[in-house]
């Protein structure tokens, strides 16, 4: 039976392009050290705030009655526990993603030592993470003290003071933050907005200027330099800043065609928003993000500005930080951004699928599934919510559910493929081949004409019908994904190895898996396949080689350790054919391997069986 080397859809993806400007990369990962900044073992002078904040000076941690209000075990409070388990706790509730578990034993831990800067810092990101603004500034507060140059602190209470209204305040905080690093851009970025607030534009523009001068974020100063020009009537300014950001990229990040199409509609020049809508469309044929805009363009009404506020723009920015840390995988720094914006904007959709989506890599399925359920059901992100909290209900082994749920979405919009697709894409995994087939067959009877991104549901396809034992039209339907995407090495390696399991075509199949090979060196399933199709071929001294270095690439893998042990048995190195069988048994193979590797440890193998190299 063929490997299944298929890249299934194995983590959400936020809306493409949602950053609302260039995607800034390795840059904007440098944020995770703002966020995550190692502060144990820096003592300094009391921190008092900034010139112009009049705030309460930090008060010692209301820890009863948080801990009341978060359920903490008995003994947290009065002492009972060890302070030392409680950190090694939330240490592993921390590596597991459990960032409200974290919280609760790092302030338990912060009983027996409430100054300590290495607990605060953890105890506040924990804060942020659950968007608990009230303790969270508390902590804010007490870190300064023992450590003036938190940024997370400072941030944390620059976000309080917008939340407040306060945003000389905020002002204040952000000037706190160290000025190197990725906070040249932040803090200008966030200190834009906090003009808005003060009802200036010229310095709120003024503010954005050091974005310009890097490319990287040249896109994030033209987009948010026309959400503030739109708040303040400034049709000229707010239309070249949505100009130049979108040049950006074929068809443009998401939020900003919401911006500039919205901006056009509502200044009566609907065919230049119907453009940028249906270049976005181009790029993302099968997006449903767009479904609200094109209502309201032949409907004639509209849309709202979408930032209306100081406070709306900041938690923009944040959000835009927020996504693009999660594209570069720095998942916790991005929950931090992602729950602040959201503090600011509950109302944020974009924020709450971009949560859902964090929760979800993290493997937090049921907070995941909440945040989704934020988004309202009138969002043109409704749709794709709802895909997802499906695919969460799958991956918490919930497979009905999720698979009734897709059918009642096929049912409402029987003119969408997706969720059929993503209902044959769940009965694949599930190994339930006969109904991903069906499925399947019904996501294509709903796409009128094969285009190349279909590629991919071709391979779908073909693979769960050869798992169905319908060769026949699998093999068409590899061949056509190959006549759409010709040398795709992942298509190549799987209908080259279907054919050398069943002893066919040997020949086109080996040229086809070296083809593959070349492609992807290191990828340890088509490197056995290679060796397999020279092995069948009698090429033993060659197979082994490739058979060695696939084993070395998926050590685990008990199909490749199986194909391994047969190539050493033939070229006369019996002993360790015998370990590697022995080793493929112990990781559990499939019944039917199973059986034959207890065979060839009883008997060896027999003599080569002949086989017709073209059929």
């Amino acid at each position: 039976m063929a490997v299944d080397h298929f890249s299934g859809r194995s983590r959400a993806s936020p809306p493409a392009g949602a950053g609302g400007g260039a995607r800034q990369g390795a840059l904007v990962a440098a944020a995770a050290v703002l966020i995550l900044g190692a502060c144990a073992g820096r003592v300094g002078e009391p921190a008092a705030g900034p010139a112009e904040v009049t705030a309460e000076p930090a008060t010692p941690l209301r820890l009863a009655q948080t801990s009341q209000a978060l359920d903490l075990p008995p003994g947290a409070v009065d002492g009972e526990g060890s302070p030392l388990g409680s950190y090694l706790a939330g240490r592993h509730a921390h590596l597991e993603n459990d960032a409200p578990s974290a919280l609760r034993f790092y302030l338990r831990s912060l009983e027996a030592d409430p100054d300590n800067p290495e607990l605060l810092n953890r105890a506040l990101m924990g804060a942020l993470a659950v968007r608990d603004l009230d303790l969270g500034t508390e902590l804010a507060r007490r870190l300064l003290e023992v450590d003036p140059e938190s940024p997370v602190a400072a941030l944390a209470l620059a976000v309080d003071a917008v939340g407040d209204g306060a945003y000389e305040d905020a002002a204040g905080w952000l000037d706190k933050m160290p000025g190197s690093g990725f906070n040249q851009y932040l803090v200008p970025l966030l200190r834009a907005w906090t003009w808005v607030g003060r009802a200036d534009a010229d310095q709120a523009l003024a503010a954005l200027e050091p974005l310009s001068a890097n490319s990287v974020f040249a896109g994030t100063h033209d987009y948010h330099s026309g959400l503030i020009g739109e708040i303040f009537g400034r049709s000229q300014a707010a239309e070249n800043g949505y100009a130049s950001a979108l040049s950006g990229s074929p068809g443009g990040p998401l939020r900003v065609v919401q911006a500039a199409g919205g901006f056009y509609q509502r200044t009566g020049r609907l065919d230049e928003a119907r453009a940028i809508y249906d270049a976005f469309l181009d790029q993302n044929p099968d997006t449903t993000f767009l479904d609200a805009a094109y209502r309201a363009l032949e409907a004639g009404a509209p849309p709202p500005l979408p930032v209306t506020s100081a406070n709306e723009g900041f938690a923009e920015a944040l959000y835009g930080i927020a996504i693009s840390l999660f594209q570069e995988n720095a998942l916790e720094p991005a929950l931090v951004y992602g729950q602040l914006a959201l503090y600011l904007r509950p109302g944020l959709d974009v924020g709450a699928m971009l949560l859902g989506d964090i929760l979800i890599t993290v493997g937090q399925t049921d907070a995941a599934v909440a945040a989704y359920r934020q988004v309202p059901s009138e969002s043109g992100l409704a749709w794709s919510v709802r895909l997802r909290i499906a695919n969460a209900l799958a991956s918490s082994d919930k497979i009905d559910e999720a698979a009734e749920e897709f059918r009642a979405m096929a049912r409402e919009r029987p003119e969408r493929p997706d969720p059929l697709i993503q209902l044959a894409d769940l009965m694949r995994r599930e190994e339930r081949y006969a109904d991903a087939v069906t499925a399947y067959d019904q996501a294509f009877a709903r796409i009128p004409t094969l285009e190349q991104r279909h590629w991919t549901l071709l391979y779908a396809r073909g693979m769960s019908l050869e798992r169905a034992h319908q060769w026949q039209r699998a093999e068409r339907d590899l061949q056509q994904a190959l006549e759409l995407e010709p040398d795709q090495p992942l298509v190549l390696n799987y209908l080259g190895y279907s054919w050398v399991e069943m002893g066919i075509k040997l020949d086109a199949a080996k040229a086809m898996i070296e083809k593959a090979a070349e492609q992807r060196p290191n990828d340890g399933y088509i490197v056995d396949s290679l060796g397999w199709v020279l092995y069948r071929l009698g090429e033993y001294e060659r197979a082994v080689g490739h058979l060695e270095r696939a084993a070395e690439l998926r050590p685990m893998d008990p199909v490749i350790l199986d194909h391994y042990g047969d190539g050493l048995w033939r070229v006369g190195r019996k002993a360790e054919a015998r370990f590697q069988w022995r080793r493929a048994l112990s990781f559990q193979p499939e019944p039917e391997l199973g059986e034959a590797l207890d065979e060839k440890l009883s008997k060896g193998l027999g003599p080569p069986t002949e086989i017709t190299k073209d059929m």
